[in-house]
């Protein structure tokens, strides 16, 4: 044989040595087999869309697998893998014990190892090869590495692989473009769901205004606060966030209303201070029967409703609207009278003080928002005898609609011949933004007829815990139950409220003295 004729049976000799275990790494009896892969956090849980990460944060958390296959007749499994991220091999042949000394089990989600990425990377895993020992498994053995070509038939490859997924997680940023411009422009973060990871978006723009695509731009009527909710779907499942922006500036204005009486224009408003944006700041009003001004306190009112627009050195504007209202021919015989948001709790706290009570009766508490046009009752405090002595009163509000920044309060007092009023009090509340829910409800957004359903997703056993459900509208609490958990974690919504209109509501969950608010929009 000629030298060249020996180097060509060499080579020959050695694909078909290389093809041959190949061929005998191929395995004919998938009684397990690899069904997909996630990825989890640091304690082994799944990731929630409420999760709050940052795309290219480092993630310490875990790999998990779930086998399929035909049978449990094996242990000690031994796992080899590939690890891609975006596409680029990052580490060859991988290898873990699984199962080690214990029967294998399958339709169940089992941790692999430790594992870092960042987020917004797809992690494949390919190249998988898994080969088993059969039979009963032996409490004290353990993985013995073989070479891969050299496997009997109960084994299993896949050379494709699969995508280590983590749940549909929509999610933006903004940004403007400069001082006090309100067209603001709004890029999707969102990652995860199923591959090839093609999303359609949907953009609610607290109700102004709506929009597709990963990166819209929309002009608001103002700075200020909105709520933005964005609709993202993957061709499998559809999940929708909401998440506050602020667009500077978010002028903070402080007033005292001085009310006029019933046919006397006496009321007043001063502009106690203003906060944000830049000095100097020039003042606009607005009001009833064509009244304008532009000095900051203004003076001689009737009742109704006064505009003031805020203008700062940059040109930056808010508009604010309070309400000043009629106190009645009858004052109240007050040395004081306090209404004041207590941020904690959540709820807002109506003080006074009587001089004497000339007269029995009872109380009347009222409450008015911006968008009312009457001041409605919403409790009540008897004065069941005469008194000569100073005598307090308190009142605790908490049943306002979730999304209320602004509530007026008066004291009304009912006797058998005549009626008193108290000054209106104006009382400012920051609407709480969203929190990190262990809780979820499916399906949201909703149509009428499909059933609500509440999921615990947090830490820990709370089965039979007591769980507080309170219910929130437009015009204030709907309704409020106490249930214990049961013990699949789910609560079925509608069992306790029944069917709700179209709309949007709040459904407030406490337990073990924590509280979540879930933002429901009824379609």
């Amino acid at each position: 044989m000629t030298r060249s004729g020996y180097i060509w049976l060499i080579f020959w000799v050695f694909i078909f040595l290389n093809s041959l275990g190949k061929v005998l790494a191929q395995c004919s009896q998938n009684n397990f087999v690899v069904d997909g892969f996630q990825l989890r956090d640091a304690d082994g849980n799944p990731f929630s869309a409420t999760d709050d990460y940052e795309l290219g944060e480092e993630i310490n958390g875990e790999l998990w697998v779930m086998l399929g296959g035909s049978s449990t007749n094996g242990y000690n499994l031994r796992f080899y893998f590939d690890i891609y991220i975006n596409g680029v091999l990052v580490a060859d042949d991988q290898y873990e014990c699984l199962f080690s000394g214990t029967q294998a089990q399958q339709y169940v989600w089992v941790k692999v190892r430790d594992f870092t990425w960042n987020w917004g990377d797809v992690v494949d895993i390919k190249d998988i090869f898994i080969y088993w020992d059969t039979g009963t498994a032996k409490e004290e053995s353990t993985c013995v590495i073989s070479d891969k070509n050299n496997i009997n038939s109960q084994c299993y490859t896949n050379e494709e692989g699969f995508t280590a997924a983590v749940p549909l997680f929509p999610k933006f940023d903004f940004q403007s473009n400069g001082i006090c411009n309100t067209t603001i422009e709004f890029t999707s973060e969102t990652i995860g769901g199923s591959p090839p990871f093609e999303y359609t978006f949907e953009w609610d723009f607290d109700g102004l205004g709506t929009a597709t695509g990963s990166d819209p731009v929309f002009n608001f009527p103002a700075s200020g606060t909105y709520t933005i909710g964005l609709t993202a779907d993957d061709g499998v499942s559809t999940t929708t966030i909401y998440k506050d922006i602020f667009i500077d500036p978010n002028f903070g204005i402080q007033v005292t209303i001085f009310p006029t009486k019933i046919d006397d224009s006496s009321g007043i408003i001063y502009v106690e201070e203003v906060t944000g944006g830049t000095e100097p700041y020039s003042f606009y009003w607005v009001g009833p029967d064509g009244f304008t001004s532009t000095n900051k306190d203004i003076f001689g009112l009737k009742d109704g409703w006064y505009y003031l627009t805020v203008t700062d050195a940059n040109g930056c504007t808010q508009t604010v609207e309070y309400l000043l209202d009629i106190a009645s021919v009858l004052s109240l015989d007050l040395s004081f009278l306090e209404a004041y948001w207590d941020k904690s709790a959540d709820q807002i706290s109506v003080s006074w003080e009587t001089n004497k009570e000339a007269e029995a009766g009872e109380f009347e508490i009222q409450r008015k928002t911006q968008k009312q046009e009457k001041f409605q009752l919403i409790g009540t405090i008897d004065v069941p005898e005469i008194k000569i002595e100073k005598t307090s009163y308190h009142f605790q509000d908490s049943a306002f609609a979730f999304n209320q920044d602004q509530l007026y309060y008066r004291i009304r007092k009912k006797t058998k011949d005549a009626d008193y009023y108290s000054s209106v009090l104006l009382v400012r509340r920051e609407v709480p933004k969203a929190l990190v829910n262990d809780w979820t409800l499916f399906p949201n957004p909703s149509v009428p007829g499909e059933n609500l359903e509440l999921a615990f997703l947090g830490n820990g056993d709370i089965l039979g815990q007591k769980i507080e459900l309170r219910l929130v509208g437009a015009s204030g609490e709907l309704g409020r139950k106490s249930i214990p958990m049961p013990a699949n974690s789910k609560i079925t919504f509608n069992s306790y409220f029944g069917p709700i209109p179209p709309g949007f509501y709040v459904l407030e969950v406490v337990w073990d003295n924590k509280v979540n608010r879930i933002k429901i929009l009824r379609n």
